[in-house]
Order: C-alpha cells, then structure tokens, then sequence
C-alpha cells in the first residue's frame, strides 16, 4: 500500500516547530519553482535563458530564507505567497542590478569606443549578479587561455593592485594594465557592443601600445 504524501498544512506545521526537512519536503513540490519560473518570465520576458537562470536563483533564495525560519507563522496558501513575494523581491532586484551593469558598460563603449580606455574594473566588481558579462569572460579566457585574463579579472575582483598580479604571473605591471584593457575590448564585442572592425581596431591601439589616460598611481590602487 501506497503513503499518500504528507499535507501542505502538516508540513507547515511541523516547518514551524523547527523541523527544517519539512520546509525542503514542502519546497520541492513543483507548483514553488514554478511559481519562481512564472515571476522569471514576466519580468525577463524577453530573454529565455535570463529567465531560467534568474528563476533558479530566486528558488533558491526562498529555499535559503525558508531554511533560515524567515517564514514565522501562517498557513500554506499564506506560505505559498511568501515565497511569492521573497521570489520577487529578489528578481526585481536582480533586473535593476543587471541594467545598471549593462547600462555602465553600454555607456562607456559608446563614449570611449576607438578614442581612449574603456575602464570596466567598477563593472566586474559587481560581476556576481550579471551571469552574462562574467560567461562572456569565462568564455574569452576560454578562447586565449595563455593570456589570463580570467586570473587578472578575479585578482582586480578582490582588490589585488595589478602590481601584485604582474608579480604572481610572471609578468610587468604593463602587460596586465594591457591584458585588462584588451579584455574590456573582447567583453564589448562579446556582449555585441562592438562590432569586429571596431573591435580590431582598438586592440591594435591597446597592443601598439597607446597608453591610458590615468596616472601611474591609478593604476596601482
């Protein structure tokens, strides 16, 4: 003989008397990463594959706030909008985030496109919630393993001063000031910001050896 599973209302009951699998057992119903999927899709409706990534992430934020006893007192349905509302929350921050991201770099290719440096280092500090710049860097050093550019962006991301990723790898501090600007380039024309003409023109500059337009000083904070 069958078990029939356990009620909404029991597991509730048993989550709120501190019974942390009862909120898994709960969650992994499906109506709930449906409900975060529905959400995803509205906001993100234009981009398919930033709903699914956006839609995950928000499941497993209310899983997270859930199994930290966020959730104080209520029944089911009250439950259910809860999660609702933490899953929505949590997208809506995620899209002011991303535009505010892809709005600087947006910005700052089309200001400084074939003219002088595009500084990107304020953006990939904030990479953690734009998966589409961090795959596109995960891509390029993918692409030119040899270069580092993955190892030199995560060092800018801690706040390493270029001086000490140049001494880590081997290299001078010139060469990674350089391999972080033709990084900026390969972001722009991956997230189709620059097109291939463009593109090879301002790495031509970069490896000819046109200089930035910031202070020696700059550089190394």
């Amino acid at each position: 003989m069958m078990l029939l599973p356990e009620l909404s209302e029991e597991l509730i009951k048993r989550y709120l008397q501190g019974d942390r699998d009862a909120c898994r057992e709960l969650l992994k119903r499906p109506e709930y990463y449906q409900l975060c999927q529905k959400i995803a899709k509205k906001i993100f409706s234009r981009k398919p594959l930033d709903c699914e990534d956006a839609a995950q992430s928000a499941f497993e934020k209310v899983l997270k706030e859930a199994l930290s006893g966020k959730f104080k007192k209520g029944n089911s349905q009250q439950f259910y909008h809860w999660c609702a509302k933490v899953a929505l929350n949590y997208i809506l921050d995620l899209l002011r985030k991303t535009k505010k991201e892809t709005e600087f770099i947006h910005a700052q290719l089309q200001e400084k496109v074939l003219d002088e440096y595009i500084d990107i280092r304020e953006d990939l500090e904030l990479l953690d919630t734009n998966s589409q710049i961090q795959k596109a860097i995960i891509s390029i050093d993918q692409q030119y393993p040899k270069k580092k550019y993955l190892y030199i962006w995560q060092g800018l991301v801690d706040n390493k001063k270029q001086t000490e990723i140049a001494k880590i790898l081997g290299f001078k501090q010139s060469e990674v000031s350089k391999r972080h600007q033709e990084l900026a380039v390969f972001v722009g024309k991956e997230l189709g910001y620059l097109n291939v003409k463009q593109a090879e023109q301002m790495l031509k500059q970069i490896r000819q050896g046109r200089r930035p337009k910031r202070s020696q000083e700059d550089w190394e904070n």
